[in-house]
């Protein structure tokens, strides 16, 4: 009976059940109505036939109720699925199986425009992110070959009109260690900014190379201490998979350092089975994952880090709580490339 009541449930539309469920009532409520007024309106008491009657529009509202309830299910269901869309759950997805034939094409069609949106989605950060990382070379490569060389010409410029000056000028002098010194911070922080943007070290050896470098010029002198274990790296991977690995470490890194307050943090990376897993800890303050997207700068970070991973086929976790150090893992396929080894 159950099975068969499920059969014509996913033959008939919505409008069919409603319409089916609210002729019944009707033309129950009006065969019962006329039955009693026949049979017992003469014989009983007027309190007698209002009960009856309170009765019955009870019943056919229970009635109407519960089956209306079991019709519209489906598009309760559906409805959930487009609050949780609304939400920012992009990997939501109805089951197409609901309901009647309406309902199913209905879920469909939702289904369908979600896949296309995401696959769109996906398909635009790919290029912004692509577009990204060659701006971030082309200023990498300017600032390196134009404005440090320039930088260090005039630092050679002062140096050279520091030991022309004559005996005795004293203050010149000075003031000449003095633009130096100005020169050489400038140029530090030139060659500072040139790594953020994108570190040579990452396209000319790869990942594990990179993060080696980038863990020990700029990271620990920062007064991080950090523990590094790398394995399987081997080879070089595809150029997407190492630049995206590169930026999920060093934002971790980053957020380490500026948000978290941290002393200690853990780096992991981990090549087998097809598969490459980034694990990065810290000892520091923590933060609730689930409110930190309109958290400023971590928060862009970590939506950078979501986008990132995937773009390559990955999928980011990050575990944290208030005092209790955050981990960031990373998982993604292990595609490698045939380029020169990766140290």
């Amino acid at each position: 009976m159950e099975r068969a009541f499920r059969r014509l449930d996913a033959r008939l539309t919505i409008f069919e059940k409603v319409l089916i469920a609210n002729s019944v009532i009707i033309a129950g409520g009006a065969v019962l109505g006329t039955w009693l007024t026949v049979n017992f309106a003469a014989r009983f008491a007027v309190g007698l036939a209002v009960s009856f009657f309170i009765t019955g529009v009870t019943i056919t509202l229970v009635v109407n109720y519960v089956l209306l309830k079991f019709a519209f299910h489906p598009l309760f269901e559906l409805r959930s699925t487009m609050e949780q869309v609304q939400a920012g759950n992009f990997a939501a997805r109805t089951r197409s199986e609901l309901g009647d034939p309406d309902i199913r094409l209905l879920a469909r069609t939702f289904n369908d425009t979600l896949d296309r949106l995401d696959s769109y989605r996906r398909s635009v950060s790919a290029q912004i992110l692509r577009a990204q990382e060659e701006e971030r070379k082309r200023i990498a490569r300017e600032l390196h070959d134009e404005t440090s060389q320039a930088l260090t010409s005039l630092m050679i410029a002062l140096e050279v009109a520091t030991d022309r000056l004559p005996e005795g000028a004293d203050q010149a002098t000075e003031q000449l260690r003095r633009a130096k010194g100005i020169v050489a911070r400038t140029l530090e922080e030139v060659k500072r900014v040139t790594v953020e943007l994108r570190p040579t070290v990452l396209d000319d050896l790869g990942l594990a190379p990179a993060i080696r470098w980038y863990v020990k010029h700029y990271v620990e002198p920062a007064g991080l201490a950090v523990s590094l274990d790398i394995q399987g790296l081997e080879g070089r991977l595809e150029a997407e998979l190492e630049t995206a690995v590169f930026r999920v470490v060093q934002e971790a890194l980053t957020n380490a350092l500026r948000h978290a307050h941290a002393s200690r943090v853990g780096v992991e990376l981990l090549a087998e089975n097809g598969t490459l897993r980034a694990t990065i800890r810290d000892d520091g303050r923590g933060f609730d994952p689930a409110r930190a997207t309109g958290d400023g700068d971590r928060g862009l970070g970590l939506v950078g880090m979501r986008e990132r991973a995937s773009l390559v086929g990955g999928e980011l976790a990050i575990t944290s709580s208030p005092g209790a150090g955050t981990q960031v893992e990373l998982v993604a396929p292990l595609n490698r490339g045939s380029g020169r080894a990766a140290g």
